[in-house]
C-alpha cells in the first residue's frame, strides 16, 4: 500500500500545474479579469500599472518576461516593443472580421498587436465658471488670459499624454509645434504626473483650462461638474489603445485567446457599458454602442503613426521635459 502511495504522490510532483494567463494593462484592470474567465475558462492575473510604470516594468522584465499579454494605451510604444522583438508577430484572431474601416486602419504590417479601441488623448476642457472666453484650439493657450491656469498630464509619465504631444509635432511639424509649447509653457503651464490629477486640479478650481483625455473629461461633464469640452476643430490628437502577446510567451494559446475575446463585439459592449470612464472610447469594431455622454458620433480622432511617434519618442519627451523644468 505504501508503494502505491508513493508512486501516486511522485505523479502528482510531475504533473505541470497550468499557471494563469498574466496580463499587464492600464486599463479595465477591475473588470477584465473574471468576465475573461467566464467567457473563456482561461485563469488570469490583472497587473495594472499607470502607462509609464508598465513600459518601465517590461524593459525591466525584458530578459526574463513575466507578461503574456499587454493591453495598453499608445501604439507608440507598442511599436517599440515590436521593434525589440518583444512582441508576437503574425497574430491573427478570428474577430478580425469585425473591424470597422477605422479599426482596419490600425493593425500594423507586422500585426504584433490588434487595435482595442481610441480616445482622444486631449481636449480643451474648461470650467465654465472661471472662462469667460473659452479657448477655441491649442494656440489659444499661450495667451495671457490664461496664464497659470492651464494643466495637462506629464507625456513622460502618462499614456495618453504622449499620443498628444506626438500628434501635435507630427501634424504641425517640430519646429511650429516647440513654438507652440513654449508659448504655453512660458504662459505657466501646470504639469500633472497624469490625467487623474490634472483632472482634481480642475474640479478643484486650481486650474481653469485643461488639455485632458476625453474618458477623463466627458465624464467629469457627466459628473455634474461645471466644464464644457472643446474638440479642436479638424479633430483632436488620440490615442490608440492595443493589444498584444509575449513574443515568448509559453501560454500561446490562451494569451491569443485574450487578444480574440478583446475583439468580440460582446466584449467590446462589456467593456463600454462597465468600464466606467474607461468605457468612453471609440470601439474598433462593428455594433457596439457607445456610451450616451461621451464624444459626438462625428467626432474625428488623429492618431500619429507608430512607427512615427516611436522614432521620434524620446526627443520628444527629452525636449518637454527639459522646458518643463526651465
Amino acid at each position: 500500500m505504501k508503494s502505491v502511495t508513493g508512486l501516486f504522490v511522485a505523479l502528482l510532483s510531475n504533473v505541470a500545474v497550468a499557471s494563469p494567463l498574466v496580463l499587464y494593462t492600464n486599463d479595465f484592470e477591475d473588470i477584465i479579469g473574471d468576465r475573461f474567465t467566464a467567457d473563456t475558462g482561461y485563469e488570469i492575473e490583472v497587473v495594472q500599472m499607470s502607462g509609464g510604470n508598465l513600459l518601465a516594468r517590461i524593459a525591466a522584465e525584458s530578459n526574463n518576461p513575466n507578461w503574456d499579454v499587454v493591453l495598453f494605451d499608445g501604439v507608440g510604444s507598442l511599436h517599440s516593443l515590436d521593434q525589440q522583438g518583444m512582441l508576437k508577430r503574425g497574430v491573427s484572431p478570428d474577430n478580425e472580421q469585425y473591424l470597422t474601416e477605422q479599426g482596419r486602419s490600425l493593425v500594423p504590417e507586422s500585426r504584433a498587436w490588434m487595435p482595442a479601441g481610441t480616445t482622444a488623448s486631449c481636449v480643451l476642457t474648461y470650467r465654465t465658471d472661471m472662462v469667460s472666453d473659452q479657448p477655441t484650439g491649442f494656440n489659444d493657450l499661450a495667451d495671457s488670459q490664461y496664464r497659470g491656469m492651464v494643466g495637462q498630464a506629464d507625456p513622460a509619465v502618462a499614456a495618453p499624454a504622449y499620443p498628444c504631444v506626438a500628434w501635435l509635432h507630427y501634424d504641425m511639424g517640430m519646429e511650429q509645434a516647440r513654438e507652440l509649447y513654449t508659448g504655453i509653457l512660458e504662459n505657466d503651464l501646470r504639469v500633472f504626473r497624469t490625467n487623474g490629477p490634472t483632472g482634481r486640479a480642475l474640479s478643484s478650481g486650481e486650474i481653469a483650462v485643461a488639455m485632458l483625455s476625453s474618458p477623463n473629461a466627458y465624464a467629469m461633464q457627466e459628473a455634474g461638474e461645471p466644464i464644457n469640452v472643446v474638440w479642436p476643430e479638424g479633430g483632436a490628437p488620440a490615442s490608440s489603445r492595443g493589444v498584444a502577446v509575449q513574443a515568448n510567451t509559453e501560454q500561446t494559446e490562451a494569451a491569443e485567446a485574450f487578444v480574440n475575446w478583446i475583439l468580440s463585439p460582446e466584449t467590446q459592449q462589456f467593456l463600454t457599458d462597465n468600464g466606467g470612464k474607461d468605457g468612453l472610447f471609440l470601439s474598433p469594431v462593428e455594433g457596439v454602442t457607445p456610451l450616451t455622454y461621451g464624444p459626438p458620433k462625428d467626432a474625428v480622432y488623429n492618431v500619429a503613426p507608430a512607427d512615427w511617434a516611436d522614432e521620434h519618442e524620446a526627443e520628444i519627451k527629452n525636449w518637454f521635459a527639459d522646458q518643463a523644468v526651465n
